[in-house]
């Protein structure tokens, strides 16, 4: 497989800023290809290497791994076939009111009146179902850990009255900062969807939701820092009691591994990062109240005293890490980090599919917060009439839109990629 092994080979590196060139004149004089006619695209082309489930399994790990990356790539493609496929390079170019450069009175395209009017035509019409289900998704899957997070709560405060466990009081701190993160989440994301009437957000608010995961992280790391120099108190200090946990307290902790464990897997489907961030919090919960249960318990039995507050710092350390991780990767994205590998190679498949582009002379793929921006310039043949080049721009530029996550898409056009940089190097002033 000669198209995806080349890409392949570049998948654990930054995508560069690249140059693919297609030989041979694509546009042919009157009339010129709209629509589907300017899109060659064999749905499934490569969907002959991919490799199913059962054959991955009877890989060795390397050649397994190697395997799964391709199938990763080749959903890219899958992806952007569908959207080339689709109707909506038809519906993009019948927007357009192609007026005839002269003085002589011209026929507008029957979907716009004038030329105002045309230019406020949307560009993709119809692609709202998707975002629409994902954000209705996204509500009830925060619905439920507001509710989960209540009982689990209260539940976990009557057994820290109950018993005197350095472990079950960071379980009761973690559940109650599992309470504040959903409605800091849920507040943020109330905020992202709340109707901008003012403009203040000409591209939307859909960073508000890494920006509380970056918040409640803070939260996190702050709160644990807490409880770890309780606990080191505890382990260093001259108390005798050994701590204990009640019956009612182990049945909580017993609750709470399964019904986090179910939240977990449900919500790590979701690709919100604030959903992701609510189910990286239910793994956390999972794995910290086992230990919160265990390490006491054993602590009783064998009445070690130094055991609990042990097991409270070791996971007070556990949860400050998991939460760094996270913070800084919701910062990178906010931040503008290069999107990975897989986003280019999508972009650029999607791209090459349209017959009268030349070369691309460049192209960027950076994160704002969780969605992308794309930036590319494009080659098209130096006799490409000023119309033409604009409708094959503004359908490339709503194709990648139509991609996921992808939130703006900037298409350069250009006669020759001989052209100085448009752009000053990064880091000048």
């Amino acid at each position: 497989m000669a198209s995806v092994s080349a890409l392949r080979s570049t998948a654990t590196t930054r995508p560069p800023k690249r140059r693919l060139t297609r030989s041979g004149t694509l546009i042919s004089s009157p009339p010129p290809a709209l629509g589907h006619e300017m899109i060659r695209c064999a749905p499934g082309e490569f969907e002959k290497y991919r490799k199913t489930d059962e054959e991955l399994k009877s890989l060795k790990r390397g050649l397994r791994e190697f395997y799964q990356r391709q199938n990763e790539i080749l959903d890219g493609f899958k992806e952007a076939e569908e959207v080339l496929t689709s109707t909506l390079p038809d519906r993009v170019t019948g927007t357009f009111s192609h007026r005839p450069i002269s003085d002589a009175p011209s026929v507008m395209s029957p979907i716009a009146n004038d030329d105002e009017q045309a230019e406020r035509q949307p560009l993709l019409p119809n692609t709202e179902s998707k975002e629409m289900k994902r954000e209705r998704m996204d509500k009830i899957a925060l619905n439920v850990n507001i509710l989960v997070n209540i009982l689990l709560l209260g539940s976990k405060g009557a057994a820290v009255l109950l018993s005197n466990s350095m472990s079950l009081l960071a379980s009761f701190v973690d559940s109650a900062l599992d309470f504040l993160s959903t409605l800091i989440i849920w507040g943020a994301d109330f905020a992202a969807k709340r109707e901008d009437r003012g403009t203040k957000y000409p591209t939307g608010k859909k960073r508000f939701e890494p920006l509380g995961v970056l918040i409640f992280s803070v939260c996190m790391i702050a709160s644990f820092s807490q409880v770890l120099v309780e606990s080191l108190k505890k382990l260093f200090g001259e108390e005798t009691d050994v701590g204990t946990v009640s019956l009612f307290g182990k049945a909580t902790m017993g609750a709470t591994i399964a019904i986090k464990g179910i939240i977990w897997v449900w919500c790590s489907r979701f690709r919100s990062s604030g959903i992701q961030a609510l189910a990286q919090d239910a793994k956390n919960d999972v794995f910290f109240n086992i230990f919160s249960l265990i390490i006491p318990w054993v602590g009783e039995i064998l009445s070690i005293r130094q055991l609990d507050p042990l097991g409270g710092a070791l996971l007070s350390l556990y949860i400050i890490s998991e939460w760094v991780h996270t913070l800084l990767e919701n910062f990178g994205k906010l931040s503008g980090r290069i999107a990975s590998s897989d986003h280019h190679f999508r972009i650029l498949y999607l791209i090459l599919r349209f017959q009268p582009v030349l070369e691309v002379s460049y192209l960027e793929v950076y994160h704002v917060g969780d969605e992308l921006i794309v930036e590319v310039d494009i080659i098209l043949p130096s006799h490409t009439t000023l119309p033409y080049a604009h409708d094959v721009g503004e359908t490339i530029q709503a194709s990648i839109e139509a991609l996921d996550l992808v939130s703006r898409a900037y298409v350069h056009l250009d006669y020759t990629s001989a052209n100085p940089a448009q752009h000053k190097p990064n880091g000048s002033t």
